[in-house]
């Protein structure tokens, strides 16, 4: 008899342990350096596109942080960096350093996802799943959506894509 409660109770610990586990790997769990980023500037008063820093969107699974050579096609001309900000970016550029971007968004290692495949074949926005990034102003994101199995398969219900699950998970 003691022996079925105490397997009961593992059980019911494994299934909430299993539980938080999974919802928690999608949500958007930041790391790195606090370089301080501004989306707006980039793309709402510079105009440049998400897949000018983001490069691999179109062609690849993952989309790429943008590394420092990226950075520095536009940075290293700032030849009077004014604000903190400036300053601190045109030193990374100067002397080749990497960032080590906070990263919100984590794809478990059992799903299948390509950025190529939703974006080019599938002709969605980044703002699809994203949000409107347009609007950050700081590194630290606030309202980025946690992507989550749910989010996925409605969008995928909604447009009339296949939901088998061998179809994104392995």
């Amino acid at each position: 008899m003691k022996k079925g409660i105490l397997v009961f109770i593992l059980f019911v610990i494994g299934i909430f342990a299993g539980y938080f586990i999974v919802s928690g790997s999608l949500k958007p769990q930041p790391t790195g350096d606090d370089i301080s980023f501004s989306h707006y500037a980039h793309t709402t008063l510079h105009k440049i596109k998400c897949v000018s820093c983001h490069r691999g969107v179109e062609t690849q699974e993952m989309a790429s942080v943008p590394n420092i050579q990226v950075c520095s096609m536009c940075h290293s001309t700032l030849m009077n960096p004014k604000s903190e900000r400036e300053k601190k970016i045109y030193e990374y550029v100067k002397e080749n350093k990497t960032i080590q971007w906070k990263i919100y968004y984590h794809v478990p290692d059992y799903v299948m996802f390509s950025h190529r495949r939703h974006v080019k074949l599938g002709k969605l926005e980044c703002t699809d799943c994203h949000g409107d990034m347009t609007k950050q102003t700081s590194p630290d994101l606030k309202n980025v959506s946690a992507i989550k199995m749910q989010f996925c398969f409605s969008c995928h219900e909604d447009k009339k894509v296949t939901t088998d699950c061998n179809n994104c998970h392995h």
